[in-house]
């Protein structure tokens, strides 16, 4: 899979922003991320919230070959490859929490919110997998229940490694549903 990756300082919403463009008949692959929402979304009726400049907020357009009814396989393996890529590239130890969480004990370090469209029953047009991961936030700038690779670690991170990383493992986390081998472009 090729992605597109494009950066704003701020936006609404990454998924808004992808669906908007999806509509506009943007290609799979397009990667949006910001260094700050104003309206990140979260479980239905939920926001996102994350300080200016610390965490990861992005969204990827995908077209997978699936039905509508498989939509929550991609939340799945959403959360798989986070948790891949913070255990083997940082050492971070975490679990996945249906429907859309990855937990580093009771304490929440990442959201997932995949939202799609399709006009039949049989393939979905659009999926769009937002991901929100506390990366450098501090303990004052989250909620309470929630933590960041910096509050676990004492370090701070490249944004932009952490994109890369994730994308290459979605892309290998993506190919069983694609029935080919991905490969991650950049």
């Amino acid at each position: 899979m090729k992605f597109h990756i494009e950066h704003f300082t701020e936006l609404a919403s990454t998924s808004s922003m992808i669906l908007q463009q999806a509509s506009h008949g943007a290609e799979e692959g397009l990667v949006i991320w910001t260094d700050y929402q104003s309206e990140g979304r979260g479980k239905p009726g939920q926001k996102w919230q994350s300080p200016k400049g610390k965490d990861l907020l992005f969204s990827i357009l995908l077209r997978p070959p699936i039905s509508p009814s498989k939509a929550p396989f991609l939340t799945q393996i959403a959360c798989r490859s986070v948790a891949v890529v913070l255990k083997n590239k940082y050492g971070i130890d975490s679990v996945f929490k249906r429907p859309n969480d990855i937990m580093i004990g009771t304490k929440k370090i990442c959201g997932v919110l995949v939202e799609s469209s399709s006009k039949t029953q049989d393939r979905i047009e659009n999926a769009v997998i937002g991901i929100g991961l506390n990366v450098n936030a501090a303990a004052d700038e989250i909620f309470p229940t929630g933590v960041s690779m910096k509050m676990l670690t004492g370090s701070d991170y490249s944004r932009e490694e952490i994109l890369a990383a994730l994308l290459e493992q979605l892309s290998k986390d993506l190919a069983g549903l694609y029935g080919t081998e991905a490969k991650f472009h950049g």
